[in-house]
């Protein structure tokens, strides 16, 4: 989906609630020069409310790469599979898009929930907006499951 698009709304509550007011990002530093270009996915609870979201560009380092980020699930959804299913449409995208290396930048904590994906961690842990994150890669070898 594209940042101008109907679900855009949906997109920024669940960035708002996540980010800004949850974990403390400045809101100016939540929604930046990228956004108008990545992909987004927005996922939906049974109630059709949306409970997740995040994006997907070329790494701009590396752009024969995709990056994934902004990935944010309301506290609610958390162990769902809102989280899973946004990951999952995400790199049903990326192979479609042609990228076979993925990477992002993991809050630490998140850390494990990535691996299950297949990321591996590499270099330092590093501080963003003061939360510890560290650097993953996956290299994906055939289609990712979509379901």
């Amino acid at each position: 989906m594209r940042w101008d698009s109907s679900e855009a709304v949906a997109i920024r509550q669940v960035r708002i609630a996540v980010f800004v007011e949850e974990q403390n990002v400045p809101r100016e530093e939540e929604f930046d020069a990228i956004d108008p270009h990545a992909y987004h996915v927005v996922a939906y609870d049974a109630n059709g409310q949306p409970c997740g979201t995040g994006r997907l560009y070329p790494d701009p380092f590396h752009p024969e790469w995709a990056r994934i980020g902004r990935m944010a699930v309301l506290r609610g959804a958390r162990g769902t599979g809102c989280g899973a299913a946004v990951m999952r449409a995400l790199l049903a995208e990326a192979w479609k898009q042609g990228f076979r290396t993925v990477v992002l930048s993991a809050q630490v904590h998140a850390i494990g929930f990535y691996q299950r994906f297949g990321f591996v961690p590499y270099g330092a842990h590093y501080l963003d907006v003061n939360i510890p994150h560290q650097s993953m890669k996956l290299v994906m070898t055939h289609k990712p499951d979509e379901a």
